[in-house]
């Protein structure tokens, strides 16, 4: 009775700067919904609902094709530098308490370092099935740095 429902989507647009590499401008946004969860922290406890984390990554990079724009299968790395918004909203019904309260977090914002690796196999002259892992890091400075990684799969033109 208790799930996570996740969707994400990118776009971007790249200029080629020599045959093998191009710079690229890329924006993901990837949000999640999990129905509950509970709580438990000293002499707080309850439940939190429908927690909806909404996060968009602004991001800029280089994007190195590995084999060269001849080869049918383009194997690819992705470094980059990013801006990271999070937002989070849930209700939050403490144990024993008639009814829930909406919670709205302030978002979280930051730099991160990005980076990718992936493949692209061509379909026709300029349309490509693109596979990729991607992964962002927040606070790298920190101890405890946020690493997110997402895999993605999708199609890719060139003009």
């Amino acid at each position: 009775d208790s799930y996570i429902l996740s969707v994400s989507a990118a776009t971007g647009f790249a200029i080629g700067l020599m045959d093998q590499v191009r710079l690229e401008a890329r924006y993901t946004n990837a949000s999640s919904l999990q129905n509950s969860m509970s709580l438990q922290d000293g002499s707080i406890s309850g439940t939190l609902n429908n927690i909806l984390t909404t996060t968009s990554i602004y991001s800029l990079g280089i994007d190195l094709d590995i084999l060269g724009p001849q080869s049918a299968f383009q194997p690819f790395i992705y470094v980059g530098v990013g801006y990271v918004q999070t937002e989070r909203s849930y209700y939050f019904l403490e144990d024993g308490a008639p009814s829930s309260i909406y919670i709205r977090e302030n978002p979280q914002t930051g730099i991160s370092a990005n980076g990718g690796a992936g493949f692209r196999i061509k379909v026709v002259d300029a349309m490509f099935l693109e596979v990729e892992a991607f992964a962002y890091v927040i606070n790298i400075h920190t101890p405890n740095p946020l690493v997110n990684l997402f895999g993605s799969a999708g199609i890719r033109l060139f003009f």
